[in-house]
């Protein structure tokens, strides 16, 4: 994920991740330096690090930093190692758990013997989300005022306790799509059998590209109340079957949540060249041996609390919804026999027999490969969690 920020021929790079947005920061000074993601959870899942390099602003792709050595350290003396699973790319073995109310410390020494440390963080207890909801809601666009319905997802959440106060959100959403024509057949050298897996119904996900946070710290109890997630315009097409969004909360401190406003005033100024010049924003990551080299990221921590809805077409008010295949119907074919090879060769998927409109056996039909296998835009395996 990716977010750039450009201003008076001063490049500023942005790359989201589910708790770090790395980033190329005002000056040449400050390329090539160490970029951190990482974010402790008390989940099953491993704890992973991703280390790379800051790079220029019209360079593409990703740096990574390998060969590592990166370890995580608690209050009560264990130290846990990670492991390189791809460049760039560390984890915890299987068997490694992070727990609530304990302090926790990140140390990385790359390949050229710099060493770096976190600062010491809490893994603070996240409390549980009260509700996650939408709204049908109508909104204007662009200079015209056009009129632009659609579906804004929110989310409600308090501690009792009043202990949280500072909180941030990432989401996952997967739709449903279907291609155009549906395929249960191959062509297998001149013979057409049945297809051993489906290529009409697939799922797409996408995950949150915009820093989510608020604090409830200057009202009088600890709740966010109806806090806006995400926006569905009918310009999208996620909407046109069936829809579902999984978001996931977390406690920060106060230190924590000044980084992500700080992300977040950079997130929504960019792409101007009217908007403040970048600065480096300060992490909590150091190299203990020398103060003028900055890393960049934060190390965090907490438990995490996840809600999850589905959305069918049908339980809003109808509006129109963009085809992505709307151009399908005049992308098929009917020929004989003997065109079918060329056909595929032509880039043409099969689709199936066709009877005559008399009777009888009237051709093949082969279709635009875009309009027959769904598996180019998503994936046709049902996700566990879909219902």
């Amino acid at each position: 994920m990716l977010i750039k920020k450009i201003g008076h021929s001063i490049a500023f790079l942005l790359i989201l991740s589910s708790c770090i947005y790395p980033f190329d920061p005002p000056s040449e000074d400050y390329e090539n330096l160490l970029v951190v993601e990482a974010f402790l959870s008390d989940g099953d899942e491993a704890f992973e690090v991703k280390l790379s390099r800051s790079i220029p602003i019209n360079t593409d792709g990703r740096i990574p930093e390998e060969n590592a050595q990166i370890s995580i350290s608690d209050n009560i003396g264990n130290i846990f190692d990670l492991y390189e699973e791809e460049p760039g790319k560390y984890l915890t073995s299987s068997d490694f758990l992070a727990y609530a109310n304990r302090i926790y410390q990140l140390h990385i020494q790359t390949s050229d013997g710099e060493e770096y440390a976190s600062d010491s963080v809490f893994l603070r207890e996240t409390p549980p989300i009260d509700s996650v909801f939408y709204k049908y809601e109508e909104r204007t666009t662009g200079e015209f005022g056009v009129i632009v319905p659609g579906l804004q997802i929110y989310l409600t959440t308090h501690d009792s306790n009043n202990e949280t106060w500072y909180y941030r959100w990432d989401f996952e959403e997967t739709w449903e799509f279907r291609s155009y024509f549906r395929s249960d057949q191959i062509w297998d050298n001149g013979i057409v059998r049945e297809r051993e897996e489906q290529i009409h119904l697939c799922w797409k996900s996408d995950e949150s590209t915009r820093v989510l946070v608020s604090t409830s710290k200057n009202l009088g109890e600890d709740i966010i109340s109806e806090f806006p997630v995400r926006y569905i315009s009918n310009s999208t097409d996620r909407l046109r079957s069936k829809y579902s969004i999984l978001v996931k909360q977390y406690a920060l401190s106060e230190q924590s949540y000044n980084y992500w406003k700080e992300m977040e005033k950079v997130n929504e100024n960019l792409g101007t060249l009217f908007d403040p010049q970048p600065s480096v924003i300060k992490g909590n990551i150091h190299n203990i041996h020398d103060e003028n080299d900055v890393a960049l990221g934060y190390f965090d921590a907490a438990s995490v609390q996840e809600q999850r809805i589905f959305i069918k077409r049908g339980e809003y008010p109808y509006f129109v919804i963009p085809d992505p295949f709307a151009d399908c119907e005049q992308a098929d074919t009917i020929v004989g026999y003997f065109l079918v090879p060329e056909m595929i060769l032509r880039g043409y998927e099969f689709v199936g027999a066709v009877p005559a409109e008399s009777g009888g056996f009237g051709g093949y039909r082969l279709a635009s490969l875009p309009c027959v296998d769904c598996t180019i835009f998503g994936i046709n395996v049902k996700p566990d969690f879909w219902d």
